[in-house]
């Protein structure tokens, strides 16, 4: 499918090149005296209309992942600061929508196949008619539609890249064919930088490490109130050593390894709860592993939940053995709530975990040390609690109102700029 969408949204390209591109120019051209009074009007204190343009707010069945909470904690936020906002997702309809409804922002989600070439005149007219300025894109193909688009209306374009994952061959070649000299990037993570360049061909100088951020004190607010009752409500006993993996059950997460990981901490921690919140396609997989393993006991499914933190607050340890991680939300809630992490060293998760401090890193794929260090924590009860104190002191990096302080920052020297 992929393939596909690379070869429609090429042929595309080189079509409009050919025959719409002269008509499509001498349109913004008629327009430029227009669009240059627009630009002198926009003071450093007044922002254009905004698109926020993403590939999907979540997974088919209503499953979340990380931009989904992403979303749902800087678009309200957004609101708020008096930004003329307009979101448009390519894919379908996701029911965590409702609750930025509730914010009263609309979304507009095209239910566009992953190969259409024709969502670009889509979104194309949307900008026209929302009068968007700027085009604030992530997502592998969300990012090359911002760029053609922002090639035929004359809309600065924000390539915001939230993982580490590398356009293929093909969509980094048209990444690079509709690239503009006055594009910006934003990287979740210094460890993201090197994928913006090589495979966004994004200029250096033109990118800023804009590190995601959480609304904390709604975090902390919903795990205090919780205390006890989610164990309760788990059957858990107060005394039992709870490890918890929040993450969607995909391969890259790193399930089954941590299953593995399990069947060695048991040994040491007998009693040990591990609980796996979150779903996805490797689900029935992780499940039979656990047979395999003979771990019914030692391990509880949850499933996708929206009361992560209070789930949080009823565990001892937090685990984070993905593989690959733009940065690591999942980490930063723990923190938040002062739960100590154990995580692979892998993406920006040492920029989020400070070894020895909040939390321990590992070498990748070192399963035995993953699980001496969780051993070690969930034996130590002072040092755990330790560890806690520094983490929620640690999560103060990754605040909200930081987040949406520097976005601002970048909105507005972009728009100082049209």
């Amino acid at each position: 499918m992929l393939k596909g969408a690379t070869i429609s949204i090429q042929a595309l390209g080189f079509s409009f090149a050919c025959s719409v591109g002269i008509r499509s120019l001498h349109r913004v051209n008629q327009s430029g005296v227009n669009e240059r009074a627009s630009a002198d009007a926009v003071s450093v204190r007044r922002l254009p209309p905004i698109l926020m343009l993403g590939d999907h707010f979540g997974y088919a069945g209503g499953i979340a992942h990380g931009a989904t909470v992403y979303f749902l904690n800087v678009l309200p936020a957004l609101k708020r600061a008096g930004i003329d906002l307009t979101v448009c997702f390519l894919r379908e309809p996701h029911p965590a929508a409702d609750e930025l409804r509730k914010s009263g922002i609309d979304t507009v989600f095209l239910a566009a196949s992953a190969a259409d070439p024709l969502v670009v005149f889509r979104v194309a007219r949307l900008v026209s008619q929302c009068g968007c300025r700027i085009i604030h894109a992530a997502g592998l193909k969300a990012t090359l539609v911002a760029r053609i688009v922002g090639w035929i209306t004359g809309a600065r374009v924000i390539v915001h890249l939230h993982d580490l994952t590398y356009p293929g061959s093909a969509l980094s070649a048209l990444q690079k064919l509709f690239a503009r000299d006055r594009d910006r990037g934003i990287c979740v993570s210094r460890a993201a930088q090197v994928v913006a360049v090589k495979g966004y061909h994004l200029p250096a100088a033109r990118l800023r490490v804009i590190y995601n951020g959480l609304n904390l004190d709604q975090l902390r607010t919903a795990a205090s109130v919780a205390g006890n009752t989610r164990r309760i409500e788990l059957g858990i006993s107060v005394d039992r050593p709870v490890i918890a993996m929040v993450a969607r059950m995909h391969r890259v997460k790193g399930h089954h390894g941590m299953l593995q990981i399990m069947s060695r901490i048991v040994k040491s921690c007998p009693d040990v709860l591990l609980l796996l919140i979150g779903d996805g396609p490797e689900r029935a997989n992780c499940e039979a592993l656990v047979r395999e393993l003979n771990l019914q006991t030692q391990v509880r499914f949850l499933g996708h939940r929206k009361d992560v933190a209070e789930l949080l607050a009823a565990t001892d340890v937090v685990v984070v053995p993905s593989q690959q991680e733009g940065l690591g939300l999942a980490a930063i809630e723990a923190l938040a709530i002062g739960k100590p992490v154990v995580a692979y060293a892998v993406g920006g998760l040492p920029e989020v975990i400070t070894e020895g401090v909040d939390g321990r890193l590992i070498e990748p794929e070192d399963r035995q040390a993953f699980a001496d260090a969780v051993i070690s924590l969930l034996k130590n009860r002072s040092m755990m609690q330790a560890y806690g104190v520094r983490a929620a002191i640690s999560a103060e990096r990754f605040t909200l109102d930081r987040h949406i302080a520097a976005l601002l920052d970048l909105y507005h020297e972009t728009a100082s700029q049209l």
